[in-house]
């Protein structure tokens, strides 16, 4: 089992690499776009179909990282306005939600992305690209964070960010 946790963080902070990679060649694939385009040189068209993989891309790869390290969005007003132990029933229970949500978008996900598979779907932009490899980032990131979020509740954590309204011990 240690082989296994150990193969799903390298995993996790791989992908969050990767995102972190894609960020600063996008970042560098615009600014050489702009500079031939005020050149007066046409830019590939590549360039734009990169840019739009990579911007589907990034937040798969880096969101269950981000929910590992407690750095996704939440609203505490709802929060901060209960007493800490509905709040605490109120925190488990958005944990079970999420875990929900991240279940069946990941279901979705996977469906779509052996459908396109199966019937040897194509994204046809500056170059054909295999739908399958497109979509298919989104199957494994929101079952990745769901995992995530499993985590925290087994463990009793708060998944919330360190300053929420529920770091008063247990959650």
């Amino acid at each position: 089992m240690r082989y296994v946790g150990k193969a799903y963080e390298a995993v996790l902070y791989g992908m969050a690499g990767l995102a972190g990679l894609l960020m600063v060649a996008m970042m560098t694939t615009i600014f050489i776009d702009v500079v031939l385009r005020n050149s007066g040189y046409q830019s590939s068209a590549h360039f734009f179909s990169f840019t739009e993989y990579a911007l589907l891309a990034v937040p798969c790869l880096g969101a269950p990282w981000l929910v590992r390290e407690k750095g996704h969005i939440y609203v505490e007003m709802f929060l901060m306005a209960l007493a800490p132990a509905p709040r605490a029933i109120a925190v488990r229970a958005i944990g079970v939600l999420c875990i929900v949500v991240c279940v069946v978008l990941a279901w979705s996900g996977g469906v779509i992305t052996v459908n396109d598979f199966i019937h040897a779907e194509r994204d046809v932009r500056s170059f054909d690209m295999p739908r399958w490899i497109v979509v298919g980032f989104i199957p494994l990131s929101f079952a990745m964070m769901a995992v995530e979020f499993l985590r925290f509740i087994v463990r009793g954590e708060n998944f919330l960010g360190a300053q929420s309204p529920t770091d008063t011990g247990q959650v």
